[in-house]
C-alpha cells in the first residue's frame, strides 16, 4: 500500500493507494478544494477516483471540505462515535468560510467493531479504532503493516503517563493493535515507541 501525503497549509492529508486510490484520510479547510486538487494532481491522483474518505475528527482543518468531496462522488465513512460531532463542525466556522453542511445520510455508516470487514471490502488491511484525547470523536486508522493515521492525537512523548488519561489509553490501544509508524495530522511521520513514555 502506497501512502501519499497530499497535505498543505501545515496539515497532512493522506491517500492510500496501490494501482488506484482507495482511501483519503482527512481533508482541508472550507474553500481550499483547489489546493487539495492541485496537490493530488501533482502526485498523479484525481479526487473523483478516490472511493472513500475517512475523517479522524470533525475540526475545520480535517473535515471542512467533506461536502465538496461528497459532491465529487467520494463516500464519507462515518463511525458511530463521530455522529454527534458532525453538527458541531459548523460552530467552528467563521462567517467568511464557504462551509457546506455534510450530507450524513449519504455517508457510509460503519461501526468500529465492523471496520476491519468494511476496509477489507475496499482491499485495505487494517481497522479503525476510537482514540479520544484531542476530541471525543477522534478515531485512528491502523493498517496491518503498522501505519497509524492518528489525526491530532497528542504525541505520545507529550502525553501523560496517567492510565486514567484518555490520551494515554488511546496510545496504549494503538500499540496493542500493532501501530508502529505514526502518520499525524501535523508534523512528520515518526516511529511509535513500543513502550510507554
Amino acid at each position: 500500500m502506497n501512502i501519499v501525503n497530499v497535505g498543505y497549509d501545515s496539515t497532512n492529508y493522506y491517500v492510500l493507494a496501490d494501482a488506484r486510490p482507495k482511501l483519503l484520510v482527512d481533508v482541508g479547510w472550507p474553500g481550499t478544494l483547489p489546493k487539495l486538487q492541485h496537490h493530488c494532481t501533482r502526485k498523479g491522483i484525481q479526487l473523483p477516483d478516490i472511493p472513500y474518505l475517512l475523517v479522524t475528527h470533525y475540526h475545520p482543518d480535517h473535515a471542512g471540505l467533506v461536502n465538496d468531496l461528497q459532491r465529487l462522488g467520494v463516500t464519507l465513512i462515518v463511525l458511530e462515535t463521530q455522529l454527534a460531532a458532525i453538527p458541531t463542525l459548523r460552530t467552528y466556522m467563521k462567517s467568511e468560510h464557504p462551509y457546506h453542511e455534510i450530507d450524513v445520510a449519504a455517508a457510509r455508516h460503519v461501526r468500529c467493531a465492523d471496520s476491519r470487514a468494511f476496509l477489507a471490502q475496499a482491499d485495505i488491511r487494517g481497522e479503525i479504532i476510537t482514540t479520544p484525547g484531542h476530541s471525543d470523536d477522534s478515531v485512528s486508522l491502523v493498517l496491518d503493516d503498522g501505519a497509524a493515521f492518528t489525526g491530532d492525537l497528542t504525541p505520545p512523548f507529550l502525553a501523560s503517563a496517567d492510565p486514567a488519561d484518555p490520551v494515554y489509553r488511546s496510545w496504549q490501544a494503538l500499540r496493542a493493535i500493532g501501530g508502529r509508524t505514526i502518520y499525524p495530522g501535523h508534523g512528520p511521520t515518526r516511529p511509535l515507541n513500543p513502550v510507554s513514555y
